[in-house]
């Protein structure tokens, strides 16, 4: 299932979300739309980013979940 939230802001509170968000993913405590996000320790991940010169930029991490 898909979980997004969605901000619009300045440069400096773009900021202050990453300074907040990044330790917070790598805790454990990193919560989107009620759901926590947890980084596997135990498989590989792959993870990139994407530059646009028209206006975007994305970072993205991905992984193979385990089979329930």
């Amino acid at each position: 299932m898909k979980y997004q939230e969605e901000f619009v802001g300045t440069k400096a509170e773009l900021s202050d979300f990453i300074k907040k968000v990044i330790p917070e993913l790598f805790a454990g405590k990193l919560e989107v739309e009620g759901q926590t996000v947890r980084i596997p320790a135990d498989r590989d991940i792959e993870y990139k980013i994407k530059y646009d010169s028209v206006g975007s930029i994305n970072i993205k991490m991905s992984w193979e979940n385990e089979e329930e």
